[in-house]
C-alpha cells in the first residue's frame, strides 16, 4: 500500500482578472464566491492557503494569505510563494477560476503522486492543467531559479520537473477542469454572476 503523502492546499487568487474586468475570486456561484467554494472543497486537505498578489488582500475565514514573493510574475510566483511556506511534502494547487472543482478531483490527483514524481498534472483532450495540480515542495527550487531568470512560463518549469501527466477520462472531472472562467462569456455560460451585479 502506498504511503500517504502529507498535503496542504492553495487557492491561486493573485491574478488581476484583466480579461474578466473583475477579481475572479469574488465572482459567485450558488451564493458563494469562487474563492469560498474552492476553499471549502479543499478544507479536507490540511491547511488551506490563499495566494494573493500583495499584502492587504481580504482574508477568508479559516485560510492563510500568502503574498507573492515575486511581484507581477503570475501563477509561477504564486506557486513558488506557497511552496516556500508549506511544512508538508506536497501542495495541491487550484486556480480561483475553476469554480466547479471538487474535493473528489483533488483526492484523485493526490492519489497519483508517486515517490519519484515532482508534480501531477491533469490533461483533458491534450490540454494540460498546471493550475489544478499537485506539486512537491522540492519544486520550489526550480520555480525560484526560473523566476530569477525572468522566465514566467509554468509550462517551461514543468519541462524541468519529473511531472506525471494524468489523462482525465471521467466526464465530470474533465468538465471541472475545462470550465475555467476567464471572460464574461464564460461566466454567462456557467450561469454564475459577478458579486457586484
Amino acid at each position: 500500500m502506498k504511503a500517504q503523502t502529507s498535503i496542504m492546499a492553495v487557492v491561486l487568487a493573485g491574478g488581476q482578472g484583466r480579461r474578466m474586468g473583475a477579481d475572479k475570486a469574488g465572482l459567485t456561484i450558488g451564493g458563494q464566491s469562487f474563492l469560498e467554494k474552492i476553499a471549502g472543497e479543499l478544507a479536507g486537505f490540511g491547511e488551506v492557503l490563499v495566494s494573493v498578489a500583495a499584502a492587504g488582500a481580504p482574508r477568508l475565514a479559516g485560510c492563510r494569505n500568502v503574498e507573492d514573493v515575486y511581484k507581477g510574475c503570475g501563477p509561477l510566483s504564486g506557486l513558488y510563494s506557497a511552496l516556500s511556506v508549506i511544512d508538508t511534502e506536497a501542495l495541491l494547487a487550484v486556480s480561483c477560476d475553476l469554480p466547479l472543482f471538487s474535493r473528489e478531483l483533488g483526492a484523485y490527483l493526490i492519489a497519483q503522486l508517486d515517490a519519484e514524481v515532482d508534480a501531477v498534472v491533469p490533461v483533458t483532450a491534450g490540454r494540460i492543467h498546471p493550475l489544478c495540480a499537485v506539486y512537491r515542495k522540492r519544486c520550489a527550487a526550480v520555480f525560484k531559479q526560473q523566476l530569477e531568470q525572468g522566465d514566467l512560463k509554468l509550462r517551461n518549469a514543468l519541462m524541468r520537473l519529473n511531472a506525471k501527466y494524468v489523462e482525465i477520462t471521467d466526464g465530470e472531472f474533465a468538465e471541472m477542469l475545462d470550465k475555467n472562467i476567464n471572460t464574461r462569456a464564460d461566466l454567462e455560460t456557467l450561469g454564475a454572476k459577478d458579486h457586484k451585479s
